[in-house]
């Protein structure tokens, strides 16, 4: 008898995380595209929610991984609109999954992500 355990490891954030439930009308922003972002305020230093396809939303605290207790926190980068920011710092992280990237990056942690779910064709949820 083989029993086999699958375990997806996941590095945490140091940036803590804040009770959040809020509803977010996707016809009244730039969430209405694919491709579209807003920030909120609310959390660390505000959030990101990112529309990544037709069914997928992703939203994150926008306080840099690697500086936050320093108040940094990241934007939609200006040259790199799949790329997260912090301008403080010069950490960039990846918009689709909220993990470090680059040979620059001093961040080595991801930043704190939040759950969405879609409550309608044109409502979201963002929730802790």
């Amino acid at each position: 008898m083989a029993i086999i355990f699958l375990c997806r490891c996941q590095t945490d954030t140091p940036v803590p995380r804040v009770k959040t439930n809020f509803i977010v009308d996707i016809n009244t922003n730039r969430l209405i595209m694919v491709g579209g972002y807003e920030y909120f305020t609310g959390g660390i230093q505000g959030f990101i929610v990112y529309h990544v396809d037709m069914n997928t939303f992703v939203a994150y605290d926008r306080a840099c991984a690697f500086d936050w207790e320093s108040n940094g926190y990241v934007i939609v980068d200006p040259q790199n609109t799949f790329q997260l920011l912090c301008e403080q710092c010069g950490s960039t992280y990846n918009i689709l999954n909220g993990y470090p990237q680059g040979a620059n990056c001093k961040a080595t942690q991801p930043l704190r992500s939040y759950n969405v779910r879609i409550e309608s064709d044109d409502k979201i949820r963002v929730y802790d």
